[in-house]
């Protein structure tokens, strides 16, 4: 049996091409791919920057001028990427330039860049979606935010798919307010819910919400909350129930050492078995205004677990609580094994999103939206519950498109510094 020396296979092999770096390759691709269609559209005669007048006269569908009039007007190549068209659209984009009188030596010329933009593909991402997503992180802000929620709104679909729930809102409105007993600490009123939740398979068990605090060492402490509506229910959940549908669903309350979770038991699918749960309970004396024992941030969460929509996330902060007024919206990711509380929280948990926090005003008044059915009459429910004055609040609002899953949507303010509790 003969047999081939090690070194005598490795010197056959071929050489493995070192590509260059991503942005480098691209902007050189991508401005040759400008080039060659530019040249061979000016020979014919047509103007790139009229995507209909190009379509016409070349007798093409118009989806595939208007991608090759992106590519050539357009002011950043890595905008480009997602209009470049596929090879069947190249083949009839360049039979019309010959047949239109193109020389075949500047159809030549898009062929070669084509070949170029596929081993670009291969290099950097492996199949052109990838490579969509790695381009969009180098547009502008605008174009940015329209990739990721295209992205987004894909992962919803296939998630819904996957666990075979969806829901049309995530609904998280927190109020907080200086603890009557102690001005120095605060209440937090918290109010959950899914808008239109529905099973898309009827054995499905899913988890509804869960009550937990933590420090900024990431641990987590035992949570007691008071319903803000009167407990009617034998299991405990905190229901508003004038806003919840007309039967509320089983669930089942798992309580744990540091939380409690409730968890929404198998039922109907599809639209006649949609739900509704709206929850709120009372926390108070939470915690401190000011920064000690190494808490110096006060963080507001919501749980995203269930495929959904939106994320709506409202903020109403009482108006003596002025470090409360300037929060910083973010999404953490929710992998298993990364830590998501507290300071042991990392950048590299951050998820990339158009995080915004838009300022509302003073009182409830314009705080309504189209999303939420009722939701202005929620409102006045809440504060009519807790006896708070409507109008000593300000409003904020972060809402995110098919928000990312499994994941932490927070609003975040600094502390007082201690010393100032003391006037120093």
């Amino acid at each position: 049996m003969a047999s081939t020396p090690q070194s005598a296979a490795s010197a056959a092999s071929p050489k493995t091409r070192t590509p260059r770096s991503f942005p480098e390759d691209c902007k050189e691709v991508l401005q040759g791919l400008r080039g060659a269609l530019l040249d061979a559209l000016t020979q014919v005669g047509v103007d790139p920057a009229k995507p209909q007048e190009v379509a016409r006269q070349l007798g093409l569908h118009r989806n595939l001028t208007w991608k090759v009039s992106k590519i050539v007007t357009g002011t950043n190549v890595f905008a480009a990427v997602p209009h470049v068209p596929g090879k069947s659209g190249m083949d009839i984009l360049n039979a019309a330039l010959l047949k239109a009188g193109a020389p075949p030596a500047a159809v030549t010329r898009i062929q070669e860049a084509m070949t170029r933009f596929e081993q670009m593909v291969t290099d950097h991402a492996g199949d052109r979606a990838t490579l969509e997503l790695v381009a969009g992180g180098f547009v502008p802000e605008a174009n940015q935010r329209e990739t990721m929620l295209q992205a987004r709104r894909q992962a919803f679909r296939g998630n819904s798919a996957t666990w075979s729930v969806q829901a049309r809102v995530n609904l998280v409105l927190n109020i907080l307010a200086p603890s009557p007993d102690d001005p120095t600490r605060v209440d937090l009123a918290q109010v959950h819910g899914l808008v239109d939740f529905r099973r898309l398979r009827p054995d499905v068990a899913w988890p509804l919400f869960s009550l937990q605090t933590w420090d900024d060492a990431g641990t987590e402490r035992p949570v007691a909350g008071l319903s803000i509506d009167p407990l009617d229910d034998p299991r405990g959940v905190p229901w508003l129930t004038e806003f919840c549908s007309d039967e509320l669903p089983e669930v089942n309350v798992l309580e744990m050492e540091n939380r409690i979770e409730y968890e929404l038991a198998p039922g109907p699918v599809g639209r006649t078995g949609e739900i509704t749960c709206i929850y709120g309970s009372l926390l108070s004396s939470l915690g401190s205004q000011y920064a000690e024992r190494g808490d110096e941030t006060c963080e507001l969460a919501c749980n995203l677990t269930t495929p959904a929509e939106l994320m709506h996330f409202d903020l109403l902060v009482h108006e003596s609580l002025e470090w409360a007024k300037n929060p910083r919206p973010e999404v953490f990711s929710k992998l298993e094994g990364r830590p998501v509380f507290g300071a042991q929280r990392k950048a590299c948990n951050l998820v990339e999103s158009e995080c915004q926090v838009h300022e509302l005003g003073r009182g409830i008044a314009t705080m309504g939206t189209p999303h939420i059915q009722r939701y202005s009459e929620l409102l006045e429910h809440v504060f009519e519950r807790l006896g708070w004055d409507e109008s000593a609040f300000h409003g904020f609002r972060f809402q995110l498109n098919f928000p990312p899953i499994p994941a932490l949507g927070m609003m975040s303010m600094d502390l007082l510094p201690a010393g100032s509790r003391n006037g120093r």
